[in-house]
């Protein structure tokens, strides 16, 4: 896998941490984005600071990839989830949707 730039943020996959499932394209994990954006708003976003609207746009862009790529679990719908990832407004909402997703079998943090 290569670089990739998705949105305003660049990827740099990491060899030495690769995606452990076999899927046609693995998802970019946080820590392998190369502008410095995400890795501010997630640092916010662990330290339960109030997220400023860049910030809860670049992870709502890090969640769509994560969540069109990754492996989950059978009984997943992808596209109710993809569409609660466009309706994250806060801090606390993205919160509840990562525990919420930790059920489909994925860890985007």
């Amino acid at each position: 896998m290569t670089t990739e730039q998705i949105g305003d943020l660049i990827f740099e996959p990491n060899p030495q941490y690769p995606y452990p499932f076999p899927v046609a394209q693995p998802p970019h994990f946080w820590m392998t984005e190369q502008t410095g954006k995400l890795a501010d708003a997630v640092e916010a976003y662990f330290n339960g600071k109030r997220l400023a609207s860049h910030q809860i746009a670049v992870i709502k862009l890090y969640l769509t990839q994560y969540v069109e790529r990754a492996m989950l679990t059978p009984d997943a719908r992808r596209d109710l989830l993809l569409q609660q990832i466009a309706r994250l407004r806060t801090t606390r909402e993205i919160e509840r949707f990562a525990d919420h997703v930790a059920d489909f079998g994925v860890e985007p943090f």
